[in-house]
């Protein structure tokens, strides 16, 4: 393994300034983010970070724009957020380091139009009625991972931890965790994967982080994913949640939250009849209350079609068709968001008539690195990706943005509307729990 650069800081060698992403758009605030480094070379996995300023200007027209950030520290991984916008407003900005405006580099961000090419955004705008609450969407943790990006196997081109930071899920959890903490800790919903392989040691540890956060079921829920599998036995199942059977929590709101564990042996998904039992009859039984669902597995042939390993890495076709069949049949559920991919992506219902919106989330433990948060309101609800932003976490992030060959982040990113949009839906039916977040504010 090749071995992981220095930080550097000599701004008379040539860097670049690359990767820029508007990452992060809600009704009054932005988030934008963009690195430096040496250029790649042959021999190294991780191109070397280059620590240069950060600037930021930012107008409502592009021919008079104001310098709204300015950071003399030395930075690598630049992250700039920028609050106090109106909603539903068109920005213009630019940013540059020591001198350099950054550039998108990935194929999503560089698509013609996209935000990052036209050096622009526009702010949401809330759905009608009052706030209710928010609840976090978060998956892919890896507790007791060593190296990121093991699509290629055993060969070399993987990201792996700093000899400083050798437990980089656990950074990148406990940073997330502490950044919730911040934000009056919302209900947690996890989506599996959240151990790397389903050791007992590793079950311990999560347990040992996420009961700091709250009591399960009471102040968050997780479903198991293809990595906490059983095997010889059942540390999860014993600790977090039991094999094959739904879980089912209410949220003070008034909100039904459904976990289902789509796990089967490889990297496919299924749900086994007694399961679909369960869910069947929770529907039945009270199908207008708002209702949030969750798995491991996406449940679209959307899903299936655009992801290269296809079919055998989605759940099965028969389970996918089943449950939106469920979803169709009560109009209470209003979104189902699954991990596993790593990647963020509205994906497209199987059947028509359908009123749920299918999401792909992306990981806490690698690039893009961070969780979404679900802002409701009577009227519909807002989801914001936010990328976790601790000096620690944004280290990793930079690493694990070569995982693969550096070739992940473009299937991860996913558009600025897969990670911050607006959809309307009837939640009248639920009470307000909470304060309205900062960037809610109008």
């Amino acid at each position: 393994m090749p071995p992981i650069p220095d930080f550097q800081t000599d701004l008379n060698k040539e860097f670049i300034a690359t990767d820029l992403e508007v990452s992060t758009v809600t009704p009054t605030s932005v988030v934008i983010t963009w690195i430096t480094r040496r250029r790649s070379k042959l021999w190294q996995l991780v191109p070397a970070p280059v620590g240069t300023n950060t600037r930021l200007f930012l107008g409502t027209n592009n021919r008079d724009l104001k310098l709204v950030h300015e950071d003399s520290t030395p930075r690598a991984f630049h992250r700039v957020h920028i609050r106090g916008l109106e909603p539903g407003r068109r920005y213009f900005f630019s940013c540059e380091s020591s001198g350099i405006t950054p550039l998108p580099a990935l194929h999503v961000t560089k698509k013609p139009g996209s935000f990052e090419r036209t050096y622009s955004f526009t702010t949401l705008l809330p759905p009608p009625g009052k706030y209710l609450t928010s609840i976090v969407l978060a998956n892919d943790i890896h507790i007791g991972e060593v190296r990121q990006g093991i699509n290629l196997g055993p060969l070399f081109p993987t990201s792996v931890s700093a000899s400083h930071d050798k437990k980089y899920p656990e950074t990148m959890f406990t940073s997330m965790l502490e950044e919730l903490g911040k934000r009056g800790s919302p209900y947690l919903c996890l989506a599996g994967d959240i151990t790397n392989s389903g050791k007992q040691a590793e079950a311990v540890r999560f347990r040992d982080l996420v009961d700091g956060y709250g009591t399960q079921n009471d102040d968050w829920m997780a479903v198991r994913g293809n990595h906490d599998f059983p095997k010889h036995d059942d540390p999860f199942g014993s600790r977090i949640a039991v094999f094959q059977k739904m879980q089912l929590a209410d949220h003070p709101s008034g909100l039904r939250i459904i976990g289902i564990d789509t796990t089967y042996k490889s990297g496919g998904g299924r749900i086994c009849a007694d399961q679909f039992a369960q869910i069947s009859d929770v529907l039945r039984n009270d199908p207008d209350r708002p209702t949030l669902s969750m798995s491991h597995h996406p449940v679209t042939k959307d899903s299936v079609n655009s992801w290269p390993a296809g079919q055998t890495f989605m759940l099965r076709k028969r389970d996918r068709l089943e449950l939106q069949k469920l979803h169709v049949k009560a109009p209470g559920v209003f979104l189902h968001f699954s991990g596993h991919t790593h990647r963020m992506r509205r994906n497209k219902p199987d059947l028509f008539g359908a009123h749920t919106e299918y999401l792909e989330n992306a990981a806490v433990a690698a690039y893009p690195g961070g969780y979404s948060l679900l802002h409701l309101y009577e009227g519909g609800y807002i989801l914001n990706f936010w990328r976790t932003s601790t000096p620690r976490a944004l280290d990793w992030t930079y690493r694990s943005r070569w995982q693969m060959m550096g070739i992940g982040p473009h299937l991860t990113v996913g558009t600025v509307d897969d990670r911050n949009h607006v959809v309307f839906a009837d939640l009248s039916g639920l009470e307000p729990y909470g304060e309205i977040p900062e960037e809610l504010r109008v």
